[in-house]
């Protein structure tokens, strides 16, 4: 929406005009243009004032800055915070009109934030609450009513179930012999300890990076507590996204295949597990859950993997729903993105500290010594490590010849693009990876789902995963382009409109999902169609025209292109959307901008680690710096000793 637009609205919306209104207008006006504060909440804004009888227009902006905190994750606003908050919330992908320059506006921002700080004096009390610890100098936060509670729950209910052991006998040497056998390899001592903490301990996190055996460490902690009497139906596995459960219940058959000594009966029941999404398991959406304080759960193991994604608000509701006697396990990598909402709840929790409930699993047999030590230097924040252990790729069309060459298989590579390059070089190294991988052109995936006799495949007509099938979704996994952003011409919209037009021979399609070979990902819940957010399929030719085919562990799922729910095109996707998911090779595109409010180390190391094989960071050298070099520090609050 242009600034002028939303200038009018915010008169429409009553913000009265004072002597600093206009700056006031301008700064809300940018933070609603650049997406970064909602007509919804600056109505909420708007409430809280008239609830308050607040006189004080710079009240809004001290708003404004909550609200963009708590989307930042954060739990709480300090003040000293507010500026940078501003200043980040008011970028700009592309100039707008009517929008005043970036210096005016960031003088608009200092000039202003002073009196908003005084303003929030007068909208405190219920709703908006100001936390003064009392043991620390000048530790002033900002919470929303509903954020303190959670962190107050969340807190205090961890730091019980930590102390909790219940009795339960430590696992005899017998016992965790049988529970830990797999063909062909032995656990390592970390996720032997893992399955003792588990068998003896109310909470347990099982923190490690991609390949290091959460998985296994599962199936084997399973084994051991079901030979103890644990029935199937006392157990549940979790995630926070509906493509997350589906991988874990399609890991944890693939580990049963892997075990030694498992009978018949204990292989079935394990195999028949499957994950779900947290708000599945809870029934329903908050806050009219079916299970809750007054109506728990009827479990005794809760697993919930990739925790790193949980927010508190939905760790409060399943924590209160857990009975007394539940095991509750949390799985995940504490080095990823945190949650998409409020909170950082598994890097909180693990810190930086040993804790009695924590096992960090750190041998990884995905990832080779090259590629180890390139993740590795992402999250210790060590550009010149990086640097080092990285191969440079050139960024001429010659690039992937190095990249694809035998050898460089389980590598990180860069490729540097020059400070002032212009978007289009960018985009014809993504039309390279495009075509080198099939998604355009006639052989890869395009040639694999145009094939015409797929209508009448057993994937089609039975939902089986049949070799045509596999082959499809192999190729699919093959390779994926991941983005920081999601507007620009380095953000996902704009790259996924690029590679569609090179499949339509360079227009954009009313419906580009009429040729076979597009990728598509869901992007909302829709158990009615057995389709999830995250869930990534592809086009092909069905008996009564296109549908999309995504897999679903030893099934596929089938889809008409007029049915499909919400969805968006998925030559690329978001980093953020890709968590929890594998590929082969994967490119990660940086914006070309070092400042941009986006880049940090997370993000990077969640974006390669999505790679099987091979990973590529496209972009300048003073963006990847500047993302590695740069840590997102969220205010939680959460800490299992929270007294405020």
């Amino acid at each position: 929406m242009e600034i002028m637009e939303v200038k009018r609205f915010l008169s429409l919306l009553g913000i009265p005009q004072k002597t600093n209104a206009d700056d006031i207008h301008d700064i809300l006006a940018r933070l609603v243009a650049a997406g970064s504060l909602s007509f919804g909440e600056l109505q909420t804004a708007r409430d809280i004032v008239n609830r308050t009888k607040c006189a004080n227009n710079a009240a809004y902006l001290f708003l404004a800055a909550m609200f963009i905190s708590q989307k930042g994750g954060n739990a709480f606003l300090r003040p000293e915070k507010g500026v940078p908050l501003l200043l980040a919330g008011g970028h700009l992908e592309e100039t707008m009109e009517g929008s005043i320059s970036d210096e005016k506006y960031a003088e608009k921002v200092y000039q202003a934030w002073q009196d908003a700080i005084t303003a929030a004096e007068s909208v405190k009390g219920d709703v908006v609450i100001k936390v003064e610890k009392k043991d620390r100098i000048n530790d002033i936060r900002w919470f929303f009513q509903r954020n303190l509670s959670a962190v107050k729950t969340v807190s205090e209910t961890i730091a019980m179930l930590a102390q909790r052991t219940d009795g339960d006998k430590p696992l005899s040497e017998t016992e965790l012999g049988a529970a830990t056998g797999f063909k062909g390899f032995e656990l390592n001592d970390q996720q032997k300890e893992a399955v003792r903490k588990v068998a003896q301990n109310r909470f347990v996190i099982v923190t490690g990076g991609p390949g290091t055996g959460k998985t296994t460490v599962v199936c084997a902690m399973l084994r051991a507590l079901m030979a103890r009497g644990l029935d199937v139906d006392e157990i549940a596995l979790a995630a926070p996204t509906g493509r997350a459960a589906q991988r874990m219940g399609e890991a944890l058959r693939n580990q049963c295949a892997a075990a030694t000594d498992l009978g018949p009966a204990m292989k079935k029941n394990i195999e028949s597990l499957e994950g779900s999404t947290i708000h599945s398991l809870l029934g329903g959406y908050p806050p009219d859950w079916k299970y809750k304080a007054d109506n728990r759960l009827p479990l005794k193991l809760v697993v919930v993997d990739e925790s790193s994604m949980v927010d508190i608000h939905l760790m409060t509701a399943l924590l209160a729903a857990l009975p007394p006697s539940c095991r509750l396990v949390l799985l995940g990598d504490k080095d990823q993105l945190p949650s998409v909402e409020t909170g950082a709840l598994l890097g909180d929790i693990v810190g930086g500290k040993d804790a009695p409930f924590v096992v960090r699993l750190t041998e990884s047999k995905r990832f080779t010594k090259a590629f180890a030590e390139s993740a590795q230097s992402i999250n210790s924040g060590d550009s010149v490590k990086f640097n080092a252990s990285a191969a440079a790729l050139s960024t001429d069309g010659k690039w992937l010849n190095t990249f694809d060459s035998p050898d460089a298989e389980n590598k990180c590579f860069r490729c540097l693009l020059p400070k002032d390059a212009k978007p289009s070089l960018c985009h014809e190294r993504l039309l390279d990876w495009a075509t080198h991988y099939g998604l355009l052109n006639e052989k890869g995936l395009v040639e694999l789902a145009s094939d015409t006799q797929l209508k009448d495949d057993e994937a089609l007509t039975e939902g089986k995963y049949s070799p045509k099938a596999k082959a499809i979704f192999d190729e699919l996994d093959r390779s994926r382009i991941l983005t920081v952003i999601r507007k620009g011409p380095y953000g996902v919209h704009e790259v996924n409109e690029l590679l569609v037009k090179a499949r339509f021979g360079g227009r954009l399609p009313f419906n580009p999902l009429v040729k076979a070979g597009v990728p598509v990902i869901i992007t909302r819940n829709t158990p009615s169609k057995k389709l999830w957010n995250g869930d990534v399929g592809v086009t092909v030719h069905g008996k009564s025209g296109m549908v999309v085919m995504f897999p679903r562990g030893d099934k596929v799922v089938c889809c008409p292109v007029g049915l499909l729910p919400e969805h968006e095109l998925a030559y690329a996707i978001t980093v953020h959307k890709s968590q929890g998911t594998e590929f082969g090779n994967v490119l990660v595109v940086l914006p070309n901008n070092k400042d941009h409010p986006l880049l940090n180390r997370q993000l990077v190391y969640t974006g390669i680690t999505r790679a099987k094989k091979r990973a590529v960071i496209l972009g300048t050298k003073d963006a990847l710096n500047h993302a590695i070099e740069t840590k997102v520090e969220r205010d939680t609050g959460i800490a299992l000793d929270v007294t405020t």
